[in-house]
């Protein structure tokens, strides 16, 4: 027979120890990060055929937006969520109840001020289409949590699930308005955006799934009009959105994009370089002022 062992804690711990060093050690390197999220992705465009394959079955479609329907759209005060709003009004007649999360950004207070000038423009501009902009206090993620963010996935991937947590509020928020029967959560992804994981279409299949499932209600849809080829013939990128805006007379210089809490946007933040590259790509200058605009070669 076998003996009892006189030191099973010891042993217990040992093995631990020996499984904890076959896991990825963390934080991961930036590089780890980058080779993780593209090994994820291998079979992305067949799993998109799969999430769409079920809404197809289920409700007769995989994605739509009908013209005069109640919308919910995410609204952060920055170029594409803003300029969103004049090309949802304009090409499908929507009402949009816009949706501001105080999410406890360092830029909060000069995001909602952005936001707070674009309901009062587009007020003026769509005096039917466009309602009452509502603001919800939600930090995204818990600062208990946040500190403990290795950075290097933050200069990667972003925070993780914020965006999707938007959208469950945003779906929250639609819920409450009960008397209009809003379905359709919309958010600002480019084209842009396709390599990230939260902002690609299939993620936001994903999150459509979820909200059918867990309400009991196949109508749900959570979408960036962007990018969704059900809705736009032609995916929609950054500069793209810039050049729209100019000839929509939509001030730009009144969106705020950079992460700062600094009136005058740095330059060197993501949000920054994108929107630099963006108006570089569009052969126009941004109204915003910046610290510097100089362009990093790293930048994706």
């Amino acid at each position: 027979s076998v003996p009892d062992d006189p030191n099973p804690n010891i042993r217990n711990d040992e093995a631990l120890e020996r499984i904890r060093g076959n896991i990825i050690k963390m934080p991961e390197t930036i590089e780890q990060i980058k080779s993780r999220v593209k090994e994820a992705q291998k079979n992305y465009f067949g799993n998109l055929l799969i999430l769409e394959g079920i809404l197809q079955n289920e409700r007769g479609y995989v994605s739509r937006i009908q013209k005069n329907e109640n919308v919910v759209a995410l609204c952060s005060g920055g170029l594409d969520s803003i300029v969103m709003i004049n090309k949802l009004i304009e090409d499908y007649h929507v009402f949009i109840h816009p949706l501001f999360i105080k999410r406890g950004a360092r830029a909060e207070k000069l995001e909602e001020n952005a936001f707070d000038f674009f309901m009062g423009f587009y007020k003026k501009r769509f005096p039917d289409k466009m309602k009452e902009g509502f603001k919800l206090e939600y930090q995204v993620p818990p600062k208990e949590l946040k500190k403990g963010f290795p950075k290097e996935l933050s200069l990667t991937q972003g925070l993780p699930l914020r965006n999707s947590t938007m959208q469950n509020l945003a779906v929250m928020y639609a819920v409450s308005l009960n008397e209009i029967n809003a379905r359709t959560i919309l958010s600002a992804s480019t084209r842009d955006d396709n390599t990230e994981p939260e902002q690609g279409l299939l993620s936001l299949r994903a999150q459509t799934l979820s909200a059918c499932i867990q309400l009991g209600d196949w109508n749900w849809n959570i979408t960036s009009p962007l990018t969704d080829y059900y809705i736009t013939d032609t995916q929609i990128t950054k500069s793209d959105l810039i050049k729209y805006a100019i000839q929509k007379f939509i001030p730009l210089d009144k969106t705020r994009s950079c992460f700062t809490s600094d009136e005058i946007a740095c330059g060197t933040c993501l949000a920054c370089q994108k929107r630099l590259i963006a108006f570089k790509n569009a052969e126009m200058n941004d109204p915003v002022e910046y610290k510097t605009e100089e362009i990093k070669n790293d930048c994706p």
